[in-house]
C-alpha cells in the first residue's frame, strides 16, 4: 500500500461531516463520513469489504464512482491544498452559500481558495499579503473548509508568524484529523519555537496517522541528531528504510547518518543514487531539504557542478517550510558560488587537457 501523496499528490478521506452547517464545506461532503468520527485516533476502516490503515489506498484499487462526491481536494507540490470538481478534475462546486470581499460576491469557495493559491505560490510578498486576506475572510466565512485552514496556516509559517500559523494547523487537524501533513506542520513550527517536546509529540502523531509515509519518520531521526542522540535517531531513519527504502526521505535519514559520522562522499554517493521519482514516471513527495543536503556534500566533494544545479533545484520552492530556518538569499549565494568554482574547474581541466596535448 502506499499513501495517496505518493502516488499523486490528491486528498481524499476527509471527514467534513460536522462541518455541514457551514455553507462552503457542505459541498465538500467527505465520502468517509459515514466511517469516519471526529477525535477517533484509531484510523482503521473498511471501504467496498477492503480494510485500509489511514488515509490510504491499496496500491493497485480503484473505488466505485459511488464513493466520490461532488468536490475533492489535492494537494500541489509547494504543498498548498486546492479545491476540484469530482475525482479531482475540472472546477470545484458552487458554495451554497455566498459572501463579500473587497466588493466581490464570493459564491465559489473552492475557486477563492485556488486564487489565493496562485498569488502565495508566486513568493510575491505583496501577492502574498492579498491571499493572506482572501484566506482569513474565506475562515471567517467557513471555519470548517479544510483548505483555507491549511494555505492560510502554510501563509503565516512563510512570514515567520509561527503562533498564528499553530493555531491554524491545530485547526485544521481538529476539522480533519486523518490528515498526517497537519501534523508534520505543527512539529516543524513548535521546533522553530524551541518547544522540543511538543514538536516530537506532532511528529509521531503523524506516524501514527500514516505510518506509510516517511517524512515524519526522518524528522524525528533528524530531531534526535540535533539533540545528539544518535542512536535514536538510527532507530527512527531504519524505520523509515524498513517502510520504503526508495523513498527519498528515508535516503535523506540516510545520508544525513553518514553525514554525523563526517563520511560525506557515502552521503553524496546515497543522494546521487536516489530517485525522485517512482515506477510510473510520477514525482514523488518527498522534503525538500534533500536538495540542500545534496548540495552541500557535493561541494565537499568538490562536485560542484552537481551542487550548483540542487541549490538551484531547492530555489524553485521559495515557499518552503526549509526557509523558516535558511535564508533564500543565502541559497542564492551558494549557488552563485557553486556555479563559479564549477566554471573554474571546467577550465582548468580544458587547460590540462590542452597542456598534456
Amino acid at each position: 500500500m502506499r499513501t495517496i501523496c505518493l502516488r499523486k499528490p490528491f486528498l481524499q478521506g476527509f471527514n467534513f461531516a460536522k462541518a455541514k452547517r457551514f455553507f462552503c464545506t457542505v459541498t465538500f461532503v467527505s465520502l468517509f463520513a459515514a466511517i469516519f468520527s471526529f477525535g477517533r485516533l484509531e484510523a482503521q476502516f473498511k471501504i467496498g469489504g477492503s480494510e485500509y490503515s489511514g488515509a490510504l489506498w491499496g496500491e493497485n484499487e480503484l473505488l466505485d464512482p459511488i464513493y466520490y462526491q461532488k468536490g475533492s481536494l489535492l494537494r500541489s507540490e509547494q504543498d498548498f491544498i486546492l479545491a476540484a470538481g469530482k475525482t479531482w478534475q475540472g472546477e470545484p462546486p458552487i458554495s451554497q452559500g455566498a459572501f463579500q470581499f473587497e466588493g466581490k460576491t464570493i459564491s465559489n469557495c473552492g475557486n477563492f481558495n485556488n486564487e489565493a493559491v496562485l498569488l502565495l505560490q508566486t513568493a510575491d510578498p505583496v501577492k502574498r499579503a492579498i491571499a493572506i486576506r482572501m484566506l482569513e475572510a474565506g475562515v471567517k466565512f467557513d471555519p470548517a473548509f479544510f483548505a483555507f485552514r491549511y494555505n492560510l496556516g502554510r501563509a503565516y509559517h512563510i512570514e515567520k508568524n509561527y503562533q498564528k500559523a499553530i493555531l491554524q494547523f491545530e485547526y485544521g487537524a481538529a476539522e480533519v484529523p486523518q490528515y498526517y501533513r497537519s501534523y508534520i506542520h505543527l512539529g516543524v513550527l513548535y521546533e522553530l519555537l524551541n518547544e522540543q517536546i511538543q514538536a516530537v509529540i506532532y511528529y509521531k502523531k503523524a506516524v501514527e496517522r500514516n505510518e506509510f509515509q516517511t517524512e515524519a519518520l526522518v524528522l524525528l531521526g533528524e530531531h534526535y541528531i540535533k539533540t545528539d542522540l544518535r542512536n535514536r535517531a538510527q532507530i527512527y531513519i531504519k524505520k523509515a528504510l524498513s517502510v520504503d527504502e526508495h523513498s527519498p526521505d528515508a535516503k535523506l535519514g540516510l545520508a544525513r547518518l553518514e553525514i554525523l559520522s563526517g563520511r560525506d562522499y557515502y552521503a553524496y554517493k546515497i543522494l546521487r543514487n536516489t530517485d525522485l521519482y517512482d515506477d510510473m514516471g510520477k514525482k514523488r513527495s518527498y522534503n525538500k531539504k534533500f536538495h540542500f543536503f545534496f548540495a552541500e556534500t557535493a561541494s565537499k566533494i568538490g562536485d560542484y557542478v552537481t551542487a550548483a544545479k540542487e541549490y538551484d533545484e531547492l530555489l524553485k520552492f521559495p515557499n518552503d517550510p526549509f526557509f523558516s530556518e535558511f535564508s533564500y538569499k543565502i541559497i542564492q549565494r551558494r549557488r552563485d558560488l557553486a556555479q563559479r568554482f564549477a566554471d573554474i574547474k571546467a577550465l582548468d581541466e580544458e587547460e590540462n587537457n590542452e597542456t598534456g596535448k
